[in-house]
């Protein structure tokens, strides 16, 4: 019980720790408009669609997907909910 208890105390550990060693290189890579994973630059992104007026969500080659929010001019990784907005807003369109 004592082990099983000090491993999981050891993961959460572990994870603050990387969160603290990762998150600021993946901030300054999105500073640079650049993929976290490939690091290919997200101006030359695939775009999906629209968002809202000022979002737009965009795909990198790697499949990483990002939302461009215009009024910032600035990119972030998107959200399982801006994700499956998207495919909301795609499914209502009409099949022609």
């Amino acid at each position: 019980m004592e082990v099983r208890v000090l491993f999981s105390a050891y993961l959460i550990l572990d994870r603050d720790i990387m969160s603290k060693i990762i998150k600021p290189f993946q901030k300054v890579l999105l500073q640079k408009r650049l993929c976290v994973g490939c690091t290919n630059s997200l101006d030359k992104a695939k775009k999906l669609g629209k968002l809202s007026e000022r979002r737009e969500l965009v795909e990198c080659k790697c499949k990483r997907r990002y939302v461009y929010n215009k009024e910032l001019n600035e990119y972030q990784r998107a959200s399982f909910q801006e994700e499956q907005q998207f495919l909301k807003e795609l499914n209502k369109k009409p099949v022609l």
